[in-house]
């Protein structure tokens, strides 16, 4: 690129010549006409896309590349490149994640972060995201993977690490984008990005509507739709107020997959579905209301307040299939039986949460500081009504999708929780010279539950008090290389999922503790390589005794590791994305001797993804990747394993940089470009195949 400097950076003759003026006799100084200099021009290549180095990190003090902390960002490109329409498909671009399915009635997204469950460790904007939908990334600007224990910003779960989105928000110009998709088997995607800007006022519009056929798997289908207004005020003064709004109603047939066999997928169709007509149904509805209000006293000191207010509903009824009576391995496959068990509820989750902050930057002595207190009040609520129902037996090989509901459904359960969090926190980075640099950080909860099942007229409550701290020192020994070790806990008290048993409702929160040696090398300014150790422990988990049926906090699990990646632009034209994650993850102690040395369930131990894109000639983009993932088990006993995979990705875009068709992009993508049978998402119940080869064709135009 060529920028022409400034008009007050252009040299000027007056400025030019001032030393020569100088040097003439006096009689020689008369005023010169202006003589016209050459443009001066500067050149050099703009940065890539896939770094977001100087993004904020989500509730610290410094920005991701100065963080002591393994974060992977997914951009808004890097999704739209890969043609990404759920936050799960844009996850593939981060190693060491594996997807979870549907377990006891569970919806949408849920995964494991080095090892350890994810299930409840979504935020959007720094606050928590607690639903059980498809969270979609049309209203998205990036996708932020904080990894290790991070309860010192976002409380109780964390222990693997925290998903966090960051929002599409009104900016201080006019513009818009709108975008048409088909899939391959069947299937349309309409999303639009609109912003207006007039005066210190901006509004934003984020619009999406799609409907899906998965490929290879019957009557799978995902319809969903949703608007995603912001309005921001003040807009480059020191006092800004940000509304932003999520609407999204999804309406599916949920895929809970084949049963396990033997250890085994079951040895059937892809294609095969054992849900019913009529009856197997998702209906999701998300409303989620964030406003932020800043104010900038001065660049030391920043003041924040973030209200949020979501409220999830969810009408679900699917079908997880089960091995009907006893079979052995000479049992013919023709002859075995599927239940069908109801997965039946209605639930709704309300959750209200403030967030009060304070930035600051100064100086004690020879000390820089960047510093970030905060107090964080939420109270959720959860409905949840349970349903029984008998379904009719169907034939492993050949489901039947029009057998008929027998008998009549009954109410199994009503439970109402509401669960109350307040917490303090202090985060401060210390700049020591040029070469170090100490982080410490604490965090204090108090997390109480009140669980009620009304049906059972049953109560039972939880109350926690947890301190969480982290220390990091960053030590830079070269220009451009930078070191650091970190230390952390987490905590998971026994509510933190809004729910509660008699076996754990007394029980102390589970402990984790993490240790981090990590490092990043900037090679050539546009690309970065970087790499971390890391152990993660939780110290006192969870495990019932067979014999007595007690739980008790006797167990131990640990997951030792490593990881390495490249990011940014190995050339003019040429971007790339890799990285690659090895877990070794271990039931230490249980009290059920049959987990101890077993491997923790959905860790597989080598994860890795690569995607890489090269500009040629007249504005087209070829880009490629695929990403591994290992085998895994679905339960801690290892009885259950589901094979490791690779899944190969295909693009190719046109966009014109200038004449009539600027602005427009036309592109193709494949996905599971080989129609490699995988399976994707692993549960103790059954597992879920992955979709077989989709093709998508994209128009987009930008004005």
């Amino acid at each position: 690129m060529s920028h022409r400097l400034p008009p007050r950076l252009q040299p000027t003759l007056g400025l030019a010549g001032l030393s020569l003026l100088g040097a003439l006799p006096a009689a020689a100084q008369t005023p010169p006409a202006a003589i016209p200099l050459p443009e001066i021009g500067i050149a050099a290549d703009a940065p890539s896309t896939y770094r977001r180095d100087a993004q904020p990190a989500p509730r610290l003090p410094t920005a991701i590349a100065d963080t002591p902390q393994t974060i992977n960002v997914v951009p808004r490109e890097l999704i739209d490149e890969r043609a990404g329409t759920t936050l799960r498909e844009a996850l593939r671009n981060v190693t060491g994640i594996s997807l979870v399915g549907g377990e006891g009635g569970a919806s949408g997204d849920n995964l494991t972060l080095r090892g350890f469950s994810a299930r409840g460790d979504f935020f959007i904007e720094g606050l928590r995201d607690s639903g059980q939908y498809t969270r979609d990334p049309f209203y998205l600007d990036s996708i932020e993977v904080l990894k290790g224990p991070s309860s010192i910003q976002f409380g109780r779960g964390s222990t693997g690490g925290v998903i966090n989105q960051t929002l599409r928000l009104p900016q201080a110009r006019n513009f818009g984008e709108l975008s048409l998709q088909a899939f391959s088997p069947g299937g349309v995607r309409a999303t639009s990005d609109v912003n207006l800007h007039a005066g210190n006022v901006a509004v934003r519009l984020n619009t999406m509507a799609m409907t899906q056929q998965i490929a290879g798997r019957d009557h799978v289908e995902n319809k969903r739709y949703g608007v995603a207004p912001s309005i921001t005020w003040g807009l480059g003064t020191n006092t800004q107020l940000t509304v932003h709004y999520l609407h999204q109603y999804e309406e599916n047939i949920p895929d809970y997959g084949v049963p396990w066999l033997f250890g085994r997928p079951a040895p059937v169709n892809r294609s095969n579905f054992y849900g019913t007509s009529g009856v197997d149904h998702e209906r999701l509805t998300t409303d989620v209301l964030t406003a932020r209000v800043l104010h900038r006293f001065s660049d030391a000191i920043t003041l924040r307040n973030t209200f949020r207010f979501a409220n999830y509903d969810r009408d679900l009824d699917a079908t997880a299939p089960r091995i009907a009576g006893t079979v052995t391995p000479s049992t013919p496959l023709s002859s075995i039986l599927v239940n069908r068990q109801a997965q039946f509820r209605d639930a709704t989750d309300t959750s209200y949460t403030n967030l009060s902050e304070a930035v600051l930057n100064f100086r004690t002595g020879i000390l820089e500081h960047s510093a970030i207190i905060g107090v964080e009040l939420s109270r959720d609520l959860n409905r949840t009504t349970r349903y029984a129902a008998t379904r009719p037996s169907t034939s492993l090989l050949f489901p039947n999708f029009y057998a008929i509901e027998n008998g009549l459904r009954t109410v199994s359960s009503r439970i109402d929780v509401t669960s109350d969090s307040a917490a303090v926190f202090a985060v401060d980075q210390i700049k020591l010279g040029e070469m170090f640099e100490i982080l410490v950080g604490g965090r204090f909860d108090h997390f109480s539950t009140d669980y009620r099942d009304r049906l059972a007229n049953t109560r039972l409550k939880g109350n926690d008090n947890v301190g969480s701290y982290r220390a990091a020192l960053v030590f830079k020994p070269f220009p451009g290389v930078r070191t650091y070790f970190s230390t952390g806990t987490s905590f998971n008290p026994s509510g933190e999922f809004l729910t509660l048993s008699a076996t754990i409702a007394d029980l102390a929160p589970e402990r984790n503790q993490s240790y981090e040696l990590g490092a990043s090398w900037e090679v050539t300014g546009q690309l970065e390589l970087r790499g971390a150790l890391f152990r993660l422990e939780k110290e006192n988990a969870r495990t019932t005794d067979p014999a007595t049926g007690i739980t008790s906090l006797a167990g131990n699990q640990r997951v030792d590791g490593f990881e390495v990646s490249a990011l940014g632009r190995i050339t003019r034209n040429w971007n790339l994305l890799a990285g690659y994650t090895f877990l070794d993850g271990e039931i230490v102690e249980s009290n059920t001797p049959a987990e101890v040395g077993r491997r923790i369930p959905n860790t597989p131990r080598h994860t890795a993804t690569v995607w890489t894109t090269y500009d040629l000639p007249y504005d087209l983009q070829l880009g490629g990747g695929a990403f591994y993932v290992d085998s895994r088990f679905s339960n801690t006993a290892n009885t259950n394993r589901a094979p490791g995979y690779t899944r190969w990705d295909a693009a190719i875009a046109w966009q014109p940089r200038e004449g009539a068709f600027r602005g427009l992009r036309l592109q193709a993508n494949a996905l599971n470009l080989t129609d490699r049978r995988y399976y994707d998402q692993v549960t103790g119940g059954q597992v879920v195949p992955g979709a077989g080869r989709t093709f998508l064709f994209t128009v987009g135009a930008r004005f």
